[in-house]
Protein backbone atom coordinates (compact mmCIF):
# COMPACT_ATOMS: atom_id res chain seq x y z
CA UNK A 1 0.00 0.00 0.00
CA UNK A 2 1.16 3.53 -0.77
CA UNK A 3 2.79 5.34 2.14
CA UNK A 4 0.77 8.39 3.08
CA UNK A 5 2.62 11.66 3.64
CA UNK A 6 2.10 13.74 6.77
CA UNK A 7 1.99 17.03 4.83
CA UNK A 8 -1.37 16.25 3.26
CA UNK A 9 -3.98 19.06 2.99
CA UNK A 10 -5.91 19.84 6.15
CA UNK A 11 -9.24 18.74 4.70
CA UNK A 12 -11.13 17.86 1.53
CA UNK A 13 -11.61 21.51 0.61
CA UNK A 14 -7.86 22.15 0.68
CA UNK A 15 -7.23 19.00 -1.37
CA UNK A 16 -9.86 19.94 -3.96
CA UNK A 17 -8.51 23.47 -4.39
CA UNK A 18 -4.95 22.14 -4.73
CA UNK A 19 -6.13 19.73 -7.42
CA UNK A 20 -8.14 22.38 -9.29
CA UNK A 21 -5.14 24.70 -9.17
CA UNK A 22 -3.07 22.08 -11.00
CA UNK A 23 -5.41 22.06 -14.02
CA UNK A 24 -5.57 24.21 -17.11
CA UNK A 25 -8.14 27.00 -16.91
CA UNK A 26 -10.54 25.28 -19.29
CA UNK A 27 -10.37 21.94 -17.51
CA UNK A 28 -10.67 23.62 -14.12
CA UNK A 29 -13.86 25.47 -15.05
CA UNK A 30 -15.37 22.26 -16.45
CA UNK A 31 -14.82 20.06 -13.40
CA UNK A 32 -15.06 22.55 -10.50
CA UNK A 33 -18.85 22.15 -10.01
CA UNK A 34 -18.61 18.33 -9.81
CA UNK A 35 -15.52 18.34 -7.56
CA UNK A 36 -16.92 20.89 -5.12
CA UNK A 37 -20.29 19.11 -5.08
CA UNK A 38 -18.46 15.95 -3.96
CA UNK A 39 -16.56 17.90 -1.31
CA UNK A 40 -19.80 19.34 0.06
CA UNK A 41 -21.51 15.92 -0.07
CA UNK A 42 -18.69 14.13 1.73
CA UNK A 43 -17.95 16.93 4.19
CA UNK A 44 -15.95 20.05 3.37
CA UNK A 45 -13.96 19.83 6.61
CA UNK A 46 -13.45 16.05 6.45
CA UNK A 47 -9.81 14.97 6.58
CA UNK A 48 -8.76 13.48 3.24
CA UNK A 49 -7.21 10.44 4.93
CA UNK A 50 -10.66 9.57 6.33
CA UNK A 51 -12.11 8.87 2.89
CA UNK A 52 -13.56 5.34 3.00
CA UNK A 53 -14.42 2.97 0.12
CA UNK A 54 -18.01 2.31 1.33
CA UNK A 55 -18.77 6.05 1.37
CA UNK A 56 -17.29 6.44 -2.11
CA UNK A 57 -19.55 3.65 -3.31
CA UNK A 58 -22.50 5.42 -1.70
CA UNK A 59 -21.60 8.63 -3.52
CA UNK A 60 -21.36 6.82 -6.85
CA UNK A 61 -24.78 5.25 -6.29
CA UNK A 62 -26.28 8.66 -5.50
CA UNK A 63 -25.32 10.04 -8.92
CA UNK A 64 -27.77 9.96 -11.82
CA UNK A 65 -27.31 7.35 -14.49
CA UNK A 66 -26.18 8.32 -17.96
CA UNK A 67 -23.56 10.72 -19.26
CA UNK A 68 -24.14 13.43 -16.66
CA UNK A 69 -23.54 11.09 -13.72
CA UNK A 70 -20.59 9.45 -15.44
CA UNK A 71 -18.94 12.83 -16.04
CA UNK A 72 -19.32 13.81 -12.37
CA UNK A 73 -17.89 10.51 -11.15
CA UNK A 74 -14.99 10.80 -13.60
CA UNK A 75 -14.18 14.29 -12.29
CA UNK A 76 -14.03 13.04 -8.69
CA UNK A 77 -12.08 9.93 -9.68
CA UNK A 78 -9.43 12.10 -11.36
CA UNK A 79 -9.19 14.24 -8.23
CA UNK A 80 -8.63 11.13 -6.09
CA UNK A 81 -6.04 9.85 -8.56
CA UNK A 82 -4.23 13.19 -8.22
CA UNK A 83 -4.38 12.89 -4.42
CA UNK A 84 -2.88 9.40 -4.67
CA UNK A 85 -0.03 10.70 -6.84
CA UNK A 86 0.68 13.26 -4.12
CA UNK A 87 0.73 10.38 -1.59
CA UNK A 88 -2.19 11.89 0.34
CA UNK A 89 -4.34 8.77 0.05
CA UNK A 90 -4.07 5.18 -1.08
CA UNK A 91 -3.89 4.63 -4.83
CA UNK A 92 -6.81 2.16 -4.63
CA UNK A 93 -9.37 4.79 -3.58
CA UNK A 94 -10.36 6.06 -7.04
CA UNK A 95 -11.23 2.50 -8.06
CA UNK A 96 -14.16 2.48 -5.64
CA UNK A 97 -16.01 5.07 -7.71
CA UNK A 98 -17.85 3.06 -10.33
CA UNK A 99 -20.27 4.39 -12.93
CA UNK A 100 -23.75 2.91 -12.70
CA UNK A 101 -24.51 0.59 -15.58
CA UNK A 102 -27.62 1.42 -17.57
CA UNK A 103 -29.38 -0.19 -20.50
CA UNK A 104 -28.17 1.38 -23.72
CA UNK A 105 -30.71 3.56 -25.52
CA UNK A 106 -30.76 5.06 -28.99
CA UNK A 107 -30.13 8.78 -28.67
CA UNK A 108 -32.52 11.12 -30.35
CA UNK A 109 -30.98 13.23 -33.11
CA UNK A 110 -32.01 16.34 -31.18
CA UNK A 111 -30.71 15.21 -27.78
CA UNK A 112 -27.67 16.87 -26.22
CA UNK A 113 -25.56 15.88 -23.22
CA UNK A 114 -26.24 17.80 -20.02
CA UNK A 115 -23.89 20.71 -19.39
CA UNK A 116 -22.70 21.73 -15.92
CA UNK A 117 -23.77 25.31 -15.29
CA UNK A 118 -21.44 27.93 -13.89
CA UNK A 119 -23.29 30.14 -11.41
CA UNK A 120 -22.45 33.83 -11.79
CA UNK A 121 -23.60 36.97 -10.09
CA UNK A 122 -24.83 39.78 -12.33
CA UNK A 123 -21.71 41.74 -11.35
CA UNK A 124 -19.41 38.90 -12.40
CA UNK A 125 -21.31 38.41 -15.66
CA UNK A 126 -20.88 42.12 -16.49
CA UNK A 127 -17.20 41.96 -15.56
CA UNK A 128 -16.58 38.92 -17.77
CA UNK A 129 -18.52 40.47 -20.65
CA UNK A 130 -16.45 43.66 -20.43
CA UNK A 131 -13.26 41.60 -20.33
CA UNK A 132 -14.38 39.69 -23.43
CA UNK A 133 -15.07 42.93 -25.29
CA UNK A 134 -11.64 44.27 -24.35
CA UNK A 135 -9.92 41.10 -25.49
CA UNK A 136 -11.68 41.20 -28.87
CA UNK A 137 -10.63 44.82 -29.36
CA UNK A 138 -7.06 43.93 -28.44
CA UNK A 139 -7.16 41.04 -30.94
CA UNK A 140 -7.96 43.44 -33.79
CA UNK A 141 -4.85 45.51 -32.97
CA UNK A 142 -2.69 42.37 -32.71
CA UNK A 143 -3.84 41.21 -36.15
CA UNK A 144 -2.75 44.61 -37.51
CA UNK A 145 0.63 44.12 -35.78
CA UNK A 146 0.99 40.73 -37.49
CA UNK A 147 0.24 42.22 -40.90
CA UNK A 148 2.78 45.02 -40.42
CA UNK A 149 5.45 42.64 -39.15
CA UNK A 150 4.77 40.24 -42.03
CA UNK A 151 5.64 42.99 -44.48
CA UNK A 152 9.24 42.18 -43.64
CA UNK A 153 9.60 39.05 -45.75
CA UNK A 154 12.24 37.47 -43.48
CA UNK A 155 9.77 35.82 -41.06
CA UNK A 156 12.31 33.37 -39.64
CA UNK A 157 14.25 36.09 -37.80
CA UNK A 158 11.27 38.41 -37.39
CA UNK A 159 10.83 38.72 -33.60
CA UNK A 160 7.88 41.20 -33.69
CA UNK A 161 5.99 38.87 -36.05
CA UNK A 162 6.43 35.81 -33.80
CA UNK A 163 5.61 37.82 -30.67
CA UNK A 164 2.39 39.07 -32.25
CA UNK A 165 1.44 35.55 -33.33
CA UNK A 166 1.97 34.27 -29.79
CA UNK A 167 -0.13 37.11 -28.39
CA UNK A 168 -2.94 36.34 -30.85
CA UNK A 169 -2.90 32.65 -29.83
CA UNK A 170 -3.15 33.68 -26.16
CA UNK A 171 -6.02 36.05 -26.89
CA UNK A 172 -7.86 33.45 -28.98
CA UNK A 173 -7.67 30.95 -26.12
CA UNK A 174 -8.91 33.43 -23.52
CA UNK A 175 -11.72 34.67 -25.80
CA UNK A 176 -12.91 31.12 -26.44
CA UNK A 177 -12.80 30.33 -22.71
CA UNK A 178 -14.86 33.39 -21.76
CA UNK A 179 -17.37 32.85 -24.57
CA UNK A 180 -17.90 29.25 -23.42
CA UNK A 181 -18.31 30.23 -19.76
CA UNK A 182 -20.78 33.01 -20.55
CA UNK A 183 -22.75 30.79 -22.92
CA UNK A 184 -23.33 28.10 -20.30
CA UNK A 185 -23.50 30.32 -17.21
CA UNK A 186 -26.62 30.96 -15.19
CA UNK A 187 -27.20 34.01 -13.03
CA UNK A 188 -27.55 33.24 -9.35
CA UNK A 189 -30.69 34.28 -7.53
CA UNK A 190 -30.42 37.78 -6.12
CA UNK A 191 -32.56 37.00 -3.11
CA UNK A 192 -32.10 34.84 -0.05
CA UNK A 193 -33.48 31.39 -0.84
CA UNK A 194 -34.42 28.90 1.87
CA UNK A 195 -32.26 25.80 1.83
CA UNK A 196 -29.48 27.40 -0.20
CA UNK A 197 -25.98 26.53 1.01
CA UNK A 198 -22.76 28.48 0.62
CA UNK A 199 -20.98 27.26 -2.48
CA UNK A 200 -18.86 28.56 -5.36
CA UNK A 201 -20.61 31.47 -7.06
CA UNK A 202 -22.73 32.30 -3.99
CA UNK A 203 -22.73 35.68 -2.26
CA UNK A 204 -22.83 35.27 1.53
CA UNK A 205 -23.73 38.02 3.99
CA UNK A 206 -22.35 37.58 7.51
CA UNK A 207 -23.04 39.47 10.75
CA UNK A 208 -20.47 39.39 13.53
CA UNK A 209 -22.34 38.24 16.63
CA UNK A 210 -20.30 40.41 19.00
CA UNK A 211 -20.34 43.76 17.17
CA UNK A 212 -23.21 43.36 14.72
CA UNK A 213 -20.95 44.42 11.83
CA UNK A 214 -22.00 43.03 8.44
CA UNK A 215 -19.73 41.73 5.70
CA UNK A 216 -20.55 40.24 2.31
CA UNK A 217 -18.32 37.78 0.48
CA UNK A 218 -18.46 36.05 -2.88
CA UNK A 219 -17.09 32.49 -3.01
CA UNK A 220 -14.92 32.12 -6.11
CA UNK A 221 -12.26 29.85 -7.59
CA UNK A 222 -8.64 30.61 -6.58
CA UNK A 223 -7.87 32.48 -9.81
CA UNK A 224 -10.69 34.97 -9.13
CA UNK A 225 -9.72 35.81 -5.54
CA UNK A 226 -9.63 39.52 -4.71
CA UNK A 227 -9.99 40.24 -0.96
CA UNK A 228 -10.40 43.98 -1.61
CA UNK A 229 -13.68 43.35 -3.43
CA UNK A 230 -14.84 40.55 -1.11
CA UNK A 231 -14.00 37.68 -3.46
CA UNK A 232 -12.65 34.79 -1.36
CA UNK A 233 -11.87 31.14 -2.03
CA UNK A 234 -13.15 28.10 -0.10
CA UNK A 235 -9.68 27.58 1.44
CA UNK A 236 -9.56 31.00 3.13
CA UNK A 237 -10.43 30.99 6.86
CA UNK A 238 -13.86 32.50 6.23
CA UNK A 239 -14.41 30.35 3.13
CA UNK A 240 -13.69 27.19 5.12
CA UNK A 241 -16.08 28.23 7.86
CA UNK A 242 -19.06 28.97 5.60
CA UNK A 243 -18.61 26.41 2.81
CA UNK A 244 -21.60 24.07 2.74
CA UNK A 245 -23.43 25.96 5.53
CA UNK A 246 -26.90 27.53 5.36
CA UNK A 247 -28.48 30.87 6.24
CA UNK A 248 -29.29 31.13 9.96
CA UNK A 249 -26.29 29.09 11.09
CA UNK A 250 -23.56 30.38 13.41
CA UNK A 251 -20.00 29.75 12.23
CA UNK A 252 -16.63 30.29 13.86
CA UNK A 253 -13.72 31.79 11.93
CA UNK A 254 -10.34 31.01 13.45
CA UNK A 255 -7.97 33.96 12.95
CA UNK A 256 -4.34 34.23 14.14
CA UNK A 257 -5.30 36.58 16.98
CA UNK A 258 -8.75 35.32 17.93
CA UNK A 259 -11.83 33.32 17.00
CA UNK A 260 -14.77 35.31 15.61
CA UNK A 261 -18.37 34.11 15.46
CA UNK A 262 -20.64 35.08 12.57
CA UNK A 263 -24.30 34.59 11.81
CA UNK A 264 -24.94 33.66 8.17
CA UNK A 265 -27.70 36.16 7.39
CA UNK A 266 -28.22 35.56 3.70
CA UNK A 267 -26.97 33.42 0.81
CA UNK A 268 -27.69 34.66 -2.71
Amino acid sequence: MTEIQNDRPADLTDAAVAYLGSLSSGKREAVTPAVMNFVRWYGAHQSIDKIAPPKLGEYAESQPSGEDGAAKIKAVREMLAYAARQNWISSEMSGHLKVRKVVARVRSANSRPAVEKLVLTTEKQAEMTAELTGLKERRVHVIDDIKRAAADKDLKENAPYHAAREEKARLDGKIKELETLLKHAVIGEQECAAGTVADLGRKVTLKETASGAQRTYLLVTPREVNPKTGRISPVSPIGKAIMGRSAGEIVEVVAPACTVKYLIECIE
